[in-house]
């Protein structure tokens, strides 16, 4: 008998887009609802509603802080509204502009601005502010220039930079118009770009004709995405202010809200989903994240008639970034594509048919109550009334089309349900290929709530691409089984991990006994 050991189930992650049978060892052919961290694979934290139901399905969110306190405003396709918690009490306050904004799913662009958020509903109006008195309600932005909208409005450095500007109601979708440089507390004095005493300005990014799609700051500079090319602006000041410079030529963005900056310790970068890839990149030299991992099975289960629905947001606690997409038949995003970029792994889950998602500080009253932890008594690991909030930590906030307000990872179950979690590999043929192995048995090193279950299977397959028949299972007991005693015969062998009565479990590694059984 042989003994394999694979000692970080979580090393790799999952790999879609090679057979399974030239994969490494530690990978696997397939997953979901799978977390890939640390070395060791586990089950994603789940989702809870909270704030109660909203005035409208979210279509955006964003965290900001008023007169101390923290609120998440939410737009949805006819409100702007403020909400927030107190003693177990959430408060929604619309304060919604005079005039009905109807921005869409993917429309929306937004940001504080010196404390003073700041939204746009690429609608063809006016972009709007509120001044943090909930009393009062949005407002159109003060110095905007009249028979004027934008697509997008996004913020550099102390200015506002509007991208794809319509103006006296024809659309110019390569021109870029920026502010005035702010003073610190205020807002933009004005937009003309023939005041000689103000840095307002504005050029087309005219090379190729590919209409602007989006933008966003990376470290010094502002990269602005257009649908096959990618560009970065520099502050230059000065009578140019702002300078422009190829990034690639290549690749642009697929949409709006497709590009996220993060940190790796040692580089600020942007993750962005062009039409064609996921890449990586610092404003100079870029990389995909999916080549050879998941970039053809990403794209071949994008559902093609929502693709515009495509959205990512950064969960900066546990090193991942998600591409939320509508997966093949599906209206919303119900599926996310996590890239851990600490460990540079790739994974899915589940998601809630969202439509925005957004992270920054939420209160602990909010995050850790019992009463948004819908995992039942015996399969719950958090403490009674305790909470799992991190101190200064972003946690991510996501609005949905179900009209919910979710927060992510804020409890074991997926909103009081029972997640389908499975881990699969197939193709396993310990460099011989035309041997039959006798798998018959494996130890697996499972953590999680005692008592609870992970069901094993295992099968097996008598050439590489062959779906492989699932001969054997058994249930794996948390804190009370050592060893799985299943049996299967066959050249590729597979085994699979899935979801029991197990709320929460955590695989770290396993053995898998097994024998030569001949040629034949």
């Amino acid at each position: 008998m042989s003994k394999v050991s694979i000692p970080t189930a979580g090393a790799v992650g999952v790999i879609r887009d090679m057979p399974a049978h030239e994969l490494p060892l530690p990978a696997w052919s397939d997953a979901k609802n799978i977390r890939f961290l640390d070395g060791a694979a586990l089950q994603f934290g789940g989702h809870g509603q909270v704030y109660g139901d909203p005035l409208g399905a979210p279509q955006f969110v964003m965290q900001m802080n008023v007169g101390g306190s923290r609120f998440w405003l939410y737009a949805t396709s006819s409100k702007q509204v403020a909400v927030t918690n107190s003693s177990g009490t959430s408060t929604h306050t619309d304060i919604s502009h005079a005039t009905p904004r109807a921005g869409g799913i993917n429309r929306w662009s937004g940001f504080v601005f010196g404390g003073i958020p700041v939204l746009n509903a690429g609608d063809g109006r006016p972009p709007m502010y509120w001044n943090q008195n909930l009393a009062a309600k949005f407002a159109d932005l003060p110095a905007w220039p009249a028979d004027t909208s934008c697509r997008v409005l996004r913020q550099y450095k102390n200015m506002m930079i509007a991208l794809n500007v319509t103006e006296g109601g024809v659309n110019k979708p390569v021109l870029v118009m920026w502010s005035s440089l702010a003073d610190p507390g205020a807002l933009p004095s004005t937009w003309d770009k023939a005041d000689a005493t103000q840095d307002a300005g504005r050029f087309d990014i005219a090379e190729g004709q590919d209409p602007i799609v989006d933008g966003l700051g990376l470290k010094d500079s502002f990269i602005i995405y257009k649908e096959s090319s990618t560009w970065a602006l520099d502050f230059i000041g000065g009578a140019f202010v702002l300078k422009s410079r190829k990034v690639s030529g290549m690749s642009g963005l697929l949409n709006m809200n497709c590009a996220v900056n993060f940190d790796t310790g040692m580089n600020n970068m942007h993750f962005a989903v062009t039409g064609q890839d996921i890449v990586v990149h610092d404003g100079f030299a870029a990389r995909s994240v999916l080549d050879k991992k998941a970039r053809r099975y990403f794209f071949q289960s994008l559902d093609v008639a929502n693709k515009e629905k495509v959205f990512c947001f950064a969960n900066p606690f546990l090193n991942e970034i998600v591409v939320a997409y509508p997966s093949i038949g599906a209206t919303y995003c119900d599926t996310g594509l996590v890239f851990n970029y600490a460990d540079n792994t790739v994974s899915f889950r589940s998601l809630p048919n969202v439509t925005h998602a957004s992270h920054g500080p939420v209160d602990n009253s909010l995050s850790g109550n019992w009463a948004q932890d819908d995992a039942p008594w015996d399969t719950d690991l958090t403490a009674w009334n305790g909470p799992d909030y991190t101190p200064d930590t972003a946690r991510v906030m996501m609005g949905s089309a179900d009209g919910k307000l979710y927060l992510l990872d804020a409890s074991s179950s997926f909103d009081g349900a029972l997640p389908d979690a499975y881990l699969e590999r197939s193709g396993l043929y310990f460099d011989a290929a035309d041997r039959m192995k006798l798998l018959t048995g494996i130890v697996p090193r499972i953590t999680g709530n005692e008592g609870g279950t992970v069901r094993v299977r295992v099968g097996a397959a008598d050439s590489p691409g062959g779906t492989p028949e699932w001969i054997a299972e058994d249930e794996y007991v948390i804190g009370e089984t050592v060893r799985i005693d299943v049996m299967a015969e066959g050249r590729y062998l597979s085994i699979r991990f899935e979801t029991g009565t197990a709320f929460s479990w955590r695989l770290s590694g396993y053995d898998i006994f097994v024998e030569d059984a001949g040629a034949f």
